[in-house]
């Protein structure tokens, strides 16, 4: 914004008005004295050319909403699936939105693309398969539109399997792109943290203070805990049929191993779970005390959580 005029400068201006009126007066004089009077002709009105309005911007396309029938169709994406046409971090460059989108309909269509034309490639369900708890997600990304736009979400889902094709390692975590008409969103205080190399996990805030920290316990080379990879809460319960964890409360993400592809039964989907023995590497979840584990089942469903 400009500053306002000094005094001193206001002076030296009208100083130099009255030094120009002068000789203007001066040479008026002259001029009556040697010949005819001039008449001074009337000044032209100005005409101010009206502004041009702003236009208004077309808001892009969405999707249409799929007929239930083709909902029903499409492949439901759930921790033990395997879709290959949902997107890793090679395809996207989540940022964290410091949101959580929870679905407003039993299943939604989850896209591969934001753009109009796009089909649905898969479909997210309003409740975690065989947990029977309700779904929310992380949103990690946006793009305006009509409807509110389109939003990037974590899924909880693989697009491949490691050893698919011979490559030893797949993804850890998937993303789809959902119509925002098609779920709630609310903003999240909260982000978990795993710092992979130095061992630690913490909750921090969107100014990047935690709000809790500590060291944890993960995995080794050969079944590694995953690393550069952003997704999200799964689900927060306690299972007292697993002994180890006491009956605190199990963080379950939405992250698979990259080498393993299955453990235990199921498709080697990471946990950060407590586990009574303060010693010794974990088979790829997270480690951590029964404070720690408390800590997160106070954060909602759909929180986004970053291994780096």
């Amino acid at each position: 914004m400009p500053g306002r005029p000094s005094r001193r400068r206001t002076a030296l201006l009208v100083g130099g008005v009255t030094v120009v009126l002068v000789a203007a007066v001066a040479i008026g004089v002259g001029v009556s004295q040697g010949g005819p009077t001039a008449t001074s002709a009337s000044p032209s009105p100005t005409v101010e050319a009206a502004p041009t309005p702003t236009p208004t911007p077309t808001p892009e396309a969405v999707p249409a909403p799929p007929s239930p029938e083709a909902l029903a169709a499409l492949p439901l994406a759930f921790y033990d699936a395997v879709i290959p046409t949902l997107l890793d971090g090679t395809d996207v460059r989540p940022e964290n939105a410091w949101a959580v989108a929870t679905p407003t309909a039993p299943l939604v269509a989850l896209y591969a693309s934001p753009a109009a034309d796009a089909a649905p490639v898969a479909t997210l369900s309003s409740t975690v398969p065989t947990l029977n708890l309700p779904t929310a997600t992380a949103v990690w990304g946006s793009r305006e539109g009509a409807d509110g736009g389109m939003l990037l979400v974590s899924t909880p889902s693989r697009n491949a399997t490691p050893g698919d094709g011979g490559a030893p390692a797949a993804p850890s975590a998937t993303f789809g792109w959902v119509r925002a008409a098609d779920v709630s969103v609310a903003a999240a205080a909260s982000s978990v943290v795993v710092d992979t190399a130095a061992s630690t996990l913490s909750v921090v805030g969107p100014d990047g203070v935690a709000s809790a920290s500590e060291a944890v316990r993960l995995g080794t080379p050969d079944d590694p805990t995953p690393s550069a990879t952003a997704t999200y809460m799964q689900a927060n319960y306690v299972d007292r049929s697993i002994g180890y964890t006491q009956g605190n409360p199990i963080a379950l993400t939405g992250a698979h191993s990259s080498l393993l592809p299955e453990y235990g039964g199921n498709s080697a989907l990471t946990a950060i779970h407590f586990y009574p023995d303060p010693t010794g590497a974990s088979h790829g979840c997270v480690r951590a005390s029964a404070a720690m584990t408390a800590a997160l089942a106070a954060l909602p469903v759909g929180t986004a959580i970053t291994f780096t």
